[in-house]
């Protein structure tokens, strides 16, 4: 292999796309490919078929490898959180992973609200009480299957079903641990309480472990389903929005992350954990940074919104057939107010910064543009990230985008105009795969610190200066005074 060049295989299984990746020791993608991510309905609903997203992984790769002369030094993945599943002494899965995406467990978070202190488990796990939190699926299993929770050997969180596929180790790894709801952050370990409270076994393995350590190698069978050479080290994997924080080459203790995709989430770095009943109130999290120490070490705390799904549905229903390339630009020359259309981009229930504000879209007429309305969903993200940065403990000095809006510049613009702050677009938006890279070869030893990964990458930026906030100081009040009547509509 004299003509290879050594590379990172990077697996990401997003609730959009899974993606295989090859990217070079400079963080630079040299290949990818992706298959959307399907879930599947079950007689008790909505699941992740795991089967399927192993098999395209495993063909993903197999091609790429197969197309680009390459040599893999580490393998490292990342997926969604909260997920996970149940698998016994022969590493078969005994349910079908439940996807955050199901319903069902609305029941499981009515009854903790009556049944248990959720303000406490606030301050012990730092995780908002989403109802598809790891700790009430199982409570829903414990409720209407709890065999398979006797049946268990161990519980896998997503990235590390995956990985246990590929090396045969069972692990579980602290950026994923610490969206489950019963992870206690202070301590750094998981809740006896609250598993106690939830009446759930833990079968989580131990100790935690951090995404870019090496915990196997690709074992014969791993390397016969995908392609991955016997023994290339494999890391932990972990948490996609966790291991963007790597990928946005920064400290990020005074710039955060807007990390975009079907969620678009905004992370800040922080020293010391300190969650509060106001944040909670507000759906802030906290987790573990995806390090022990220095500048990835310590906790992160995040505004969650949904991003990418409210931009598409929005462009499909008001502008079908219309690239979203091509509807953005449309939408750059409305002006600021969106001809008087706004829209309220909460498209799932009960989430972002203002949880009790369901979704709304108001002063669409008949005749008007579709790129009023496009321009209104960017205006609704944008007031969102302002109300989650002013709902997020610690200082904003200027906001880092990454992921798919990365390469929307209209939204650019119209985020510094809105927050009022200097806005910069990653120059390789998929800062997720570029973190899960600079982790993996700082855990295989191909780079000796984080500092040397990012030097590596040097990450390219377009920077955006508020031109126009004074004309969003009135529109933004108007969306202030929107989302608290929509709240109160609703008897909240």
């Amino acid at each position: 292999m004299s003509n290879s060049r050594e590379c990172v295989i990077i697996w990401d299984c997003g609730a959009t796309n899974t993606t295989a990746s090859l990217l070079g020791t400079d963080g630079r993608v040299i290949a990818s490919a992706s298959r959307p991510t399907e879930v599947e309905q079950t007689e008790d609903g909505v699941a992740w078929p795991l089967d399927d997203i192993w098999a395209n992984l495993c063909d993903l790769t197999r091609s790429l490898l197969a197309e680009h002369p390459v040599e893999p030094r580490v393998v490292n993945l990342t997926t969604f959180g909260v997920c996970w599943g149940a698998v016994d002494a022969d590493g078969e899965l005994l349910y079908p992973v439940i996807s955050w995406k199901c319903t069902r467990t609305r029941e499981q978070l009515d009854w903790a609200t009556d049944a248990l202190d959720l303000d406490d488990a606030y301050r012990r796990t730092g995780a908002a009480p989403f109802h598809f939190n790891t700790a009430f699926s199982l409570r829903w299993l414990r409720e209407h299957r709890p065999d398979v929770l006797d049946r268990a050997d161990a519980f896998l969180l997503m990235p590390q079903l995956l990985v246990a596929r590929l090396t045969g180790e069972r692990v579980t790894e602290r950026s994923m641990a610490t969206t489950t709801m019963l992870f206690d952050l202070a301590e750094g370990d998981w809740s006896d309480h609250l598993f106690d409270a939830f009446d759930i076994p833990n079968r989580f393995p131990k100790p935690t472990r951090s995404p870019g350590d090496v915990v196997g190698q690709v074992t014969a069978a791993g390397a016969e389903a995908s392609g991955i050479p016997v023994g290339t080290p494999v890391c932990a994997g972990g948490h996609d929005t966790v291991l963007a924080t790597a990928g946005a080459c920064r400290n990020l203790r005074d710039t955060p992350l807007y990390s975009t995709g079907t969620w678009s989430i905004l992370v800040g770095s922080r020293d010391a954990y300190r969650g509060t009943l106001a944040e909670k109130a507000r759906n802030i999290i906290w987790q573990l940074n995806p390090h022990e120490g220095g500048v990835l070490g310590g906790y992160n705390t995040q505004a969650h919104m949904i991003g990418g799904l409210a931009f598409d549905a929005v462009r499909t229903h008001f502008a079908p057939g219309a690239s979203a390339a091509d509807a953005t630009a449309e939408a750059g020359a409305v002006a600021p107010g969106s001809g008087g259309v706004t829209i309220n981009p909460t498209f799932v229930a009960g989430t972002g910064p203002n949880p009790a504000a369901p979704s709304a879209i108001l002063g669409w007429e008949d005749g008007m543009p579709p790129a009023n309305a496009i321009r209104a969903v960017m205006e609704g993200l944008a007031y969102q990230t302002r109300d989650g940065l002013g709902a997020m403990s610690g200082d904003a000095n200027g906001i880092f985008v990454g992921g798919g809006f990365a390469k929307n510049e209209v939204f650019g613009q119209i985020l510094a105009d809105v927050t009022g702050l200097t806005v910069e677009l990653a120059g390789i938006p998929e800062v997720t795969t570029v973190g899960t890279a600079v982790l993996a070869m700082v855990g295989a030893g191909v780079v000796d610190s984080v500092e040397e990964g990012w030097a590596r990458v040097a990450m390219p930026t377009k920077t955006f200066e508020p031109r126009c906030s004074d004309a969003y100081e009135p529109l933004y009040a108007r969306h202030r005074r929107i989302v608290d009547a929509l709240a109160e509509s609703t008897g909240a």
